[in-house]
């Protein structure tokens, strides 16, 4: 947070955070630790993941996931700007957050909190994760329908979800289809439809409790 406030019971009290804008000696820091792990961990394991795209790059990126706050997420971000897809800047990647696929785009200001998990998706800028989220590649990552033979060695089918622009996604989310613009979704939500522009759900199955478009885009005038 940008300043010590107390949090008391019975009462919501304004904060405001400071993810992509910390301390001055904070942000020296993850600099400097960025470059020191340059030679000695980001570039061995980007080769790991290079030689092997799906388990080397997976293996790399649990590795990646046991280094601790603030300074390990610059370690994080120099190894993904490496070998996803695209990765933006101001991208804060938290302790315990695994990324299955290099196949992932990533925007501008983005944060993905502590023991997230994401398969092949787009996060666009302006996006947050909240921790223990699941961001699956659909809803049919199983085939279950033969009874003959054990679900396990059913296969199942895959697509990209897309997370759009100015999204928060809250904790233990379960995310298995594209969440659009300016969306919000609650925590403990399971998505598996599709969550329209500046939409606020909730719920298992997640549905619809209100639009932000009144609030956030009002209609003009002259």
């Amino acid at each position: 947070m940008r300043k010590n406030v107390e949090i008391v019971c019975d009462e919501y009290r304004d904060v405001e955070y400071r993810d992509f804008d910390p301390p001055a000696g904070i942000r020296r820091a993850m600099k400097a630790v960025g470059w020191i792990s340059l030679p000695f961990i980001v570039y061995p394991l980007v080769l790991l993941a290079k030689f092997s795209p799906e388990a080397g790059f997976k293996m790399a990126s649990e590795i990646l996931s046991l280094l601790p706050s603030t300074l390990g997420a610059s370690i994080r971000y120099e190894f993904y700007r490496r070998t996803l897809r695209s990765c933006g800047k101001n991208v804060l990647i938290y302790a315990g957050a695994v990324f299955y696929y290099p196949e992932v785009n990533i925007g501008d200001n983005v944060g993905i909190d502590s023991h997230v998990r994401i398969q092949h998706c787009d996060l666009g800028n302006n996006v947050g994760i909240g921790a223990g989220t699941q961001i699956l590649s659909g809803s049919k990552i199983r085939n279950f329908s033969r009874t003959d033979i054990p679900i396990l060695t059913q296969g199942g089918k895959m697509k990209r979800t897309r997370i759009g622009n100015d999204v928060y996604i809250g904790v233990n989310c379960i995310i298995m289809d594209d969440v659009g613009d300016g969306a919000v979704v609650a925590a403990g939500s399971v998505v598996i439809n599709k969550v329209e522009p500046y939409s606020i759900v909730g719920g298992n199955p997640a549905r619809l409790i209100k639009k932000r478009i009144s609030q956030e885009r009002p209609s003009g005038g002259k």
